[in-house]
């Protein structure tokens, strides 16, 4: 059985001769609109001198304009009642919130006032600055995120993706207000920057909003966009990296080399991924949870980057079962390279993943960040029927083809954090 979706949704891009770009995806009979103000700077743009600014600008944002004080802009969002918040990658920092319709506009008023004008007090920034080394504290005493961390920077040694997006406590603490001034002028133009909606909102209203708020503060030289570049995939080493930490389980992650996020095995290897660890029919957890009981819950997930991609299998388990679960993880591996998949498990786990596309389209903050982050990394939507149309001419061979590919279990990394 196949879940048919169809798209009612189009997305238009428009790209100003400043190279700023705006992207609007109408969605009829939605009464919110979500924003997205995409910035194509994160941790891998950093230099080894600018590790952290990235994320330290993004918590600087926020913390006054020349127009208002950092407790001015609280006050005006919430007297919105809108939902906001930003992020950073190795590749952007994204500042986001979603709104009705009526109140969209003051709130690209406050987004562009804290883009375009950023004023902050010597003692908030030091006060921000202690908030980001407590930030890192806080990571470190979360056996989980030093796992993540400690096989990103595993992963990715030797590139720019290599130290954490936060970056290190005590480069934090010896950042000047100038070093933030200096970055956001540098990276925060035109080019580098996508203006994404999402829902109540029509082209010519965003086009409005855009005219007002952004354009007349910008310069108008012309420029060509940023643009992303894919090279080809990084192949680290097999490595296993053991971080002690006081805990009642270990927690660990195995990782395997696969492909970047340009490459057209994606599609397969997301398959994979579902049937692989995502649910409780997963190969992975029937085997490890329900027919041993070594685990409470056992995931497998896939990360890709303009450099590199990892396919990996996530698990906690007291010490004495770790081993226990590697090898029935390695042996899974084994069977389904010498097996493949089978015919029912392909039409299962697409048809989960045009499920889960159509619930995603009913969210107008997951369907902007989908569409922003295909811009800022491909400069082109990717359409929900165009990814599904690929998806279904998938065949078992296919599918069996990729996973033979890149999934050999001498390639794996491994990271355990715990006793």
């Amino acid at each position: 059985m196949f879940f048919v979706y169809h798209n009612y949704m189009k997305t238009i891009v428009k790209t100003y001769s400043n190279g700023l770009r705006l992207v609007v995806t109408p969605m009829a009979n939605f009464k919110s609109v979500a924003f997205s103000m995409l910035v194509m700077v994160g941790s891998g743009d950093e230099t080894k001198a600018e590790q952290g600014l990235s994320h330290f600008c993004e918590h600087m944002l926020f913390k006054g304009t020349t127009k208002r004080t950092s407790q001015q802009l609280i006050e005006e969002f919430a007297r919105l009642g809108v939902p906001y918040n930003a992020w950073t990658s190795e590749s952007a920092t994204c500042y986001h919130a979603k709104a009705i319709a009526d109140n969209i506009e003051p709130c690209i008023d406050l987004f562009s006032d804290m883009y375009l004008n950023l004023k902050f007090e010597p003692d908030d920034f030091d006060k921000e600055g202690d908030v980001i080394v407590q930030e890192i504290a806080m990571h470190e005493d979360q056996p989980m995120s030093v796992m993540y961390d400690r096989m990103n920077s595993l992963f990715y040694h030797g590139t720019k993706y290599e130290h954490p997006v936060a970056g290190y406590a005590p480069a934090i603490k010896q950042y000047q207000p100038q070093d933030i001034y200096n970055y956001v002028k540098k990276h925060y133009i035109a080019p580098n920057t996508i203006l994404a909606f999402a829902g109540d909102i029509t082209m010519a209203r965003a086009e409005e909003l855009v005219a007002k708020y952004y354009l007349p503060f910008m310069s108008q030289d012309k420029v060509t966009p940023k643009q992303r570049q894919s090279v080809p995939a990084i192949q680290p080493m097999a490595t296993v990296l053991n971080v002690k930490k006081d805990t009642e389980q270990q927690h660990v992650i195995l990782s395997i080399p696969v492909c970047n996020q340009y490459s057209e095995d994606r599609y397969a290897l997301t398959l994979f991924k579902l049937l692989f660890g995502c649910d409780m029919s997963s190969r992975l957890f029937i085997s490890v949870r329900e027919k041993l009981g070594l685990v409470y819950s056992i995931t497998s997930e896939m990360e890709l980057s303009d450099i590199g991609g990892s396919f990996s299998i996530i698990f906690s388990c007291t010490p004495k079962n770790t081993q226990k679960v590697i090898e029935v993880v390695e042996r899974e591996l084994d069977t389904v390279l010498r097996d493949g998949i089978t015919e029912e498990e392909l039409a299962k786990y697409r048809n989960q993943w045009h499920l889960q596309r159509l619930f995603d389209s009913e969210v107008t903050g997951r369907t902007n960040a989908r569409i922003v982050e295909q811009v800022a990394a491909r400069n082109r939507v990717i359409t929900v029927d165009e990814e599904l149309k690929i998806v279904d001419a998938l065949t078992v061979a296919d599918v069996n083809a990729v996973i033979r590919k890149y999934l050999n279990k001498d390639k794996i990394l491994t990271v355990i954090v715990g006793k």
